[in-house]
């Protein structure tokens, strides 16, 4: 190759930035300007263009994770942050000319290789700046290098740095905002953006914040929707609690008014003695339950008969007080309900019920 065809310099550092470009994403092959080079790839050498990547961030709101489809998005970088060299935290108060000299040398020749896309050289150069004379401007244009190389997390490493040196910069605001925004941390880039872009406003990190904002607003929406859904279960679960603890304490003030299994009218009796007959009071229930004898006669269908047939007409009690199996049961009951119609039905007689005080027969 003769030294007429050779490429130059700024060409071989430009062709490298394209390559690293294109390796970390061929979706920047898709460009129109570079249609050429694509077909030279596809065409002459053969080559295969991997499918353009589609990356996805998650962004964390409360306790829930949302994923928000990001074509722009870096991944963070593995490097050690540490092994980049910082300057100190604050700048000296005065430098001597050799120092001043060599550090106005350094920012001019990043300054030449950030217009060529050389950004190593320029971190570089940068770096020899910053450890002679720290500065929040200098940091920021380092942190922009960091960017073009996709190194999120030195970017903002840089940004933090500068603004500790002046928290007024809005170089350095727009950056830290550009960085969280490729990392997904939306919010934290919108207020970094909204900050650097109120002192100076810059039409590209202008339409970066656009995009910021847009991402914002929908996680806002879909933070409220998750909110109201999480209140709306727990409102129904609080109903299903109370509507379960009414259920309990009316069935426990139904078996303190009438003992289990006499809660309201007809339910059944304890032992199979089936159900009592409709009118039965709470009062006339619980005195069967406290008696093992009543509780036992009970059981038999004759005496359950009875006792319906007396709760629609009380005057039939006269028919059953000589029944040998009956009678028994009816005293008992009237002398423990002092003398009155079992269950208070009407038609009791004043004074208690003839012939309470003895069974026929003397029994």
């Amino acid at each position: 190759m003769t030294s007429e065809r050779a490429p130059t310099t700024a060409t071989l550092e430009a062709l490298r930035h394209l390559v690293r470009a294109a390796k970390e994403d061929s979706a920047i092959l898709d460009a129109p300007s570079l249609e050429f080079f694509r077909r030279w790839l596809e065409e002459d050498l053969r080559a295969t263009i991997p499918a353009p990547r589609t990356t996805t961030t998650t962004t964390t709101t409360g306790t829930d994770a949302i994923e928000i489809e990001d074509d722009e998005a870096m991944a963070a970088e593995s490097d050690d942050l540490s092994a980049i060299a910082m300057g100190a935290e604050t700048a000296p108060e005065t430098l001597g000319e050799a120092e001043e000299a060599k550090a106005s040398e350094a920012k001019r020749l990043a300054s030449e290789a950030f217009a060529r896309e050389a950004w190593e050289e320029a971190i570089e150069r940068y770096t020899e700046a910053l450890m002679i004379a720290p500065s929040a401007l200098t940091y920021a244009k380092r942190a922009e290098c960091f960017i073009k190389l996709r190194k999120p997390l030195s970017a903002i490493r840089d940004g933090t740095a500068a603004l500790k040196l002046n928290p007024d910069s809005a170089k350095a605001l727009k950056v830290r905002g550009a960085a969280h925004r490729y990392l997904g941390h939306w919010n934290e880039a919108n207020a970094d953006l909204s900050a650097g872009l109120s002192q100076d406003f810059d039409e590209t990190y202008g339409e970066m914040h656009k995009k910021v904002l847009s991402v914002v607003h929908e996680l806002h929406v879909r933070e409220g929707k998750a909110r109201a859904a999480k209140e709306a279960k727990e409102r129904e679960e609080l109903e299903k609690r109370r509507a379960a603890a009414e259920v309990a304490r009316k069935e426990a003030a139904a078996k303190d008014a009438g003992g289990p299994g006499f809660g309201q009218p007809g339910a059944g009796f304890p032992g199979g003695a089936g159900d009592l007959p409709p009118g039965v009071s709470p009062e006339m229930a619980q005195k069967l339950m406290s008696d093992p004898d009543l509780v036992a006669a009970m059981q038999n269908p004759k005496v359950m008969q009875a006792l319906q047939t007396m709760m629609k007409n009380p005057m039939a009690a006269m028919q059953y007080m000589s029944d040998p199996e009956v009678g028994p049961v009816l005293q008992k009951l009237m002398a423990s309900m002092g003398g009155a119609m079992p269950g208070g039905a009407p038609g009791g007689f004043p004074g208690g019920f003839p012939g309470a005080g003895a069974a026929p027969g003397g029994a």
